[in-house]
């Protein structure tokens, strides 16, 4: 079996990339076959004050492009995980496009994954 945790030296790494990020998110994973997944999600930050503003967002790297194509490594500390079929069909274009998550709804279709820090709101 893989181990998929981060080594040592990808933390030692992380700590001295200048361009290594560390924001809130979540996202959707979706099995595409093959040892594929696909995922969707999204990242809000604010300033003191509890404004957000787009173009400050760390994930922008300074660019005032729309759009962006990030290629490199993903880090990911899931605070909790929901498994579901309540959006099969849906595809993930259609899931971004909701525009935010009915925890409650996927709980009844679904079940909890993992809740390693006991977060889950419910």
């Amino acid at each position: 079996m893989n181990d998929f945790r981060p080594t040592d030296a990808a933390l030692a790494g992380l700590r001295l990339d200048p361009h290594a990020r560390h924001v809130p998110a979540w996202m959707y994973v979706q099995r595409a076959g093959d040892g594929t997944v696909s995922f969707v999600g999204s990242s809000r930050v604010s300033e003191p004050g509890g404004h957000a503003r787009d173009a400050d967002h760390p994930l922008h790297y300074g660019s005032a492009r729309t759009h962006q194509l990030i290629v490199g490594e993903l880090v990911v500390r899931p605070h909790f995980i929901v498994g579901t079929d309540v959006l099969r069909g849906q595809g993930l274009g259609g899931i971004a496009a909701l525009g935010g998550h009915d925890l409650a709804r996927y709980l009844g279709c679904g079940d909890v994954v993992l809740d390693p820090y006991g977060k889950l709101p419910l």
